[in-house]
């Protein structure tokens, strides 16, 4: 399994054994099928995830906050926006979102309402 990590703090998991470079691309591949590909331009870093240990971290995560790793609905996106504009703390958008504390703030970064050295209070 592999992270790539992407501009506006986005990401993506690939099930992935290999990945070969192609006319700017980076392709992933499975037992021998291509399984995905992205923009070489576009990719920020990339991570080997050990699989087990991942499921684990997202069970754990979700036993607080059932949301977290999850993608963002278009409702959730705008609950966040209207809090945060209202001035709600970390702790009430985590509690009205279900997501950790990092997500909430990655998802504003990438809004364009959080400065990227600027902390979620």
């Amino acid at each position: 399994m592999m992270r790539v990590m992407l501009e506006e703090a986005d990401y993506c998991d690939v099930a992935a054994d290999l990945m070969t470079f192609d006319e700017g691309a980076v392709v992933f591949w499975r037992d021998g099928e291509e399984v995905g590909r992205q923009r070489q331009s576009r990719i920020l870093s990339l991570e080997l995830l050990d699989e087990r240990s991942a499921k684990r971290r997202i069970q754990r995560a979700r036993k607080h906050h059932p949301k977290a790793w999850s993608q963002w609905s278009p409702e959730d996106e705008q609950t966040l926006i209207t809090m945060f504009n209202q001035g709600s703390t970390k702790e009430q958008l985590v509690a009205a979102l279900g997501r950790q504390e990092g997500g909430i703030a990655a998802r504003l970064r990438s809004l364009g309402l959080l400065e990227e050295d600027q902390k979620l209070t």
